[in-house]
């Protein structure tokens, strides 16, 4: 299937040659108001059903005078030829030079460019949205021209870059028809004496003259120098650019992927480019499992009254700093005794209140300094280590009678340093660290100990 500009749409049998045109320049064709002929034939693409989709460019100038296209108002159009009745249908109107054609993989949809527009248009075939169009990606940087349909998506060449540096002509005269309309009728002018000769004398002069003014060929020398291939997906997306600034290849209308190279066409051009074809990085995802760190039972409260590590029960430390255990038994409030009488079922079960002990195993002998240690298994020991926990921790002992306390086992007793601990503020945090308790083996003799004031399980108050 090919698109001439000046003589239609035709089907060329490769094998035996024969030619066929499906649509010529003098026929009418419907438009979105106005019935116009053909001007400018352009792209073709061919659907699964045989449906051939073609573009006008625009239905007032040939491609001899293009450049009156670009400030005249937009009148390019997209058709679909149906092979079965042999007749075309409009499917858009006044695209602004409507250029190259492709088709989705699916034939959901049809693209179109609309060169200067910078922009393609995507309309769609089936599905929800047949019979409605939209943009399909816009602002691109130049004049797109052809479109080359694959997999992956579309190559989509720019004819002449336009950028910040290098800003397009059509779209900056686009909002001012009035010197729109004194270009085209200056260029008319200059061509008129060539026609008239013409008519009156053909000859290749005049056809080269008339083909200088009106052909785009005139515009070249406002292109820069950089040409540029774009590559976007089906969704719309650009997945890649190639670029040239060397000037070697000129303004690209065309791209063909073959092998390892991208052939590039172009209307100026007296040849064909080749450049080899990038590769896509292929990107490895590898899947990685988080792997969290090992939890551990001790809370960060319990570094807030000890400097130590309790290796027992790290749980011990978590129930010791509530406060609701040790402000029973340290409760600055003279009922001492009603306080400590529910605690037993409290403390016997849970070692956590460093305190208790129960069993002839002090297990508040271990490495909590902060809390206290207790030397006999029946009494409950709550030096002023325990005023980490609570606010007032001199009311207990005011209360306190001195009883001497004799040591009835002899054995594992611990030693309890006497040095009062780091002042605690009114959050229950120390300003210091409390210091480290050791034990002793028996045949050491017992330090010299200052009286702590206690009250013990039965509800006597004494000193230890």
């Amino acid at each position: 299937i090919v698109g001439d500009a000046y003589y239609g749409i035709w089907s060329v049998d490769l094998t035996t040659g024969n030619k066929e045109q499906l649509v010529s320049p003098d026929t009418v064709l419907e438009g979105k108001g106005v019935n116009r002929k053909g001007k400018l034939f352009n792209s073709v693409a061919v659907a699964r059903n045989g449906d051939i989709f073609w573009t006008d460019s625009t239905s007032d100038f040939t491609l001899q005078d293009g450049v009156f296209s670009v400030f005249a108002n937009p009148s390019g159009r997209l058709f679909q030829y149906d092979r079965a009745t042999g007749k075309n249908k409009v499917l858009l109107d006044r695209l602004y030079f409507a250029n190259g054609v492709a088709l989705s993989p699916n034939d959901e949809f049809v693209l179109v460019a609309e060169t200067m527009a910078s922009q393609i248009r995507r309309y769609y075939l089936t599905g929800p949205k047949a019979g409605t169009d939209d943009i399909f990606i816009d602002g691109l940087p130049g004049l797109v021209d052809n479109l080359v349909a694959d997999a992956e998506g579309i190559w989509a060449p720019l004819i002449q870059a336009a950028d910040d540096e290098n800003p397009s002509i059509t779209q900056m005269l686009s909002k001012v028809p009035l010197i729109r309309k004194f270009v085209i009728r200056m260029l008319a002018l200059a061509e008129l004496p060539m026609r008239l000769i013409h008519q009156v004398m053909p000859n290749v002069h005049t056809q080269r003259i008339i083909h200088a003014i009106g052909h785009f060929e005139s515009l070249i020398f406002f292109s820069p120098s950089r040409q540029t291939v774009v590559k976007i997906s089906w969704s719309g997306r650009i997945l890649g650019s190639l670029h040239g600034f060397d000037g070697s290849v000129g303004s690209v209308s065309h791209v063909a992927e073959l092998g390892d190279y991208l052939y590039l066409g172009s209307p100026y051009n007296k040849f064909l480019a080749r450049v080899p074809l990038p590769k896509m990085p292929k990107i490895e995802i590898r899947d990685v499992k988080y792997k969290p760190a090992t939890e551990t039972t001790t809370t960060p409260k319990p570094t807030t009254t000890t400097t130590t590590t309790t290796t027992p029960k790290p749980t011990t430390t978590t129930t010791t700093t509530p406060k609701p255990t040790t402000t029973t038994t340290t409760t600055p409030k003279p009922a001492q005794t009603t306080t400590t009488t529910p605690k037993p079922t409290t403390t016997t079960p849970k070692p956590t209140t460093t305190t208790t002990t129960t069993t002839p195993k002090p297990t508040t002998t271990t490495p909590k300094p902060a809390t206290t240690t207790t030397q006999k298994p029946k009494t409950t020991a709550t030096p002023k280590a325990t005023t980490t926990t609570t606010p007032k921790p001199t009311e207990a002992p005011k209360a306190s009678t001195e009883v001497p306390v004799t040591a009835k086992k002899s054995e594992k007793k611990a030693t309890v340093e006497s040095d009062k601990p780091a002042a605690s503020t009114k959050d229950d945090t120390p300003v210091e660290p409390a210091p480290i308790h050791e034990k002793l083996p028996n045949d050491t003799p017992k330090p010299k100990q200052e009286k702590l004031k206690v009250i013990k399980k039965g509800g006597e108050q004494g000193e230890l």
